[in-house]
């Protein structure tokens, strides 16, 4: 059974990751949507509500679970089973950062593989923080993300004072 672990930090999920999470469940047996607890960030959801909101927009994908995990990447796939992982390209840009991730994730972990699906061109300009600087002034982000998480990120900025979370 190939399984596969798709890792982000997903502050929020958006069309573009759900796109990616669409086409790797129809790659591999199994997908595991790897939610990152990244300490450096100041993500604007809790772990918690990170991996609600992909739970919701994954429920219809029969081979998609979504968990949360700390530490290296690596650990968590070598936990899992996992021998890829699948990554996102949107632009050309992306590439450098993204192969320096494969190359040292292979040589921490002999047998990973990753996997990089070029981003829909739809989507090649989104990412999640497009989606917060907008929701933050008030534009419209129902193109971006699933209604629940547009209903999410509305409520994070509309509890704050002056549009900050």
């Amino acid at each position: 059974m190939a399984i596969a672990i798709y890792p982000g930090s997903f502050d929020p999920v958006t069309r573009g990751h759900l796109d990616i999470i669409h086409r790797a469940a129809r790659i591999y047996d199994h997908l595991i949507v790897a939610v990152l607890i990244n300490s450096a960030k100041s993500p604007l959801f809790t772990i918690e509500e990170r991996v609600a909101l992909l739970t919701e927009c994954c429920r219809d994908i029969p081979n998609v679970t979504v968990e949360s995990f700390d530490g290296l990447t690596v650990d968590f796939a070598r936990k899992r089973h996992a021998t890829v992982m699948v990554r996102g390209l949107r632009a050309v840009t992306d590439f450098e950062n993204e192969i320096q991730l494969a190359q040292t994730n292979y040589a921490l972990m002999p047998g990973i593989e990753t996997v990089f699906l070029a981003t829909n061109i739809r989507w090649s300009y989104l990412s999640s923080t497009v989606v917060k600087e907008a929701a933050r002034y008030g534009s419209d982000i129902s193109k971006f993300v699933t209604p629940n998480v547009e209903q999410a990120v509305r409520a994070k900025f509309s509890a704050a004072p002056s549009g900050q979370p």
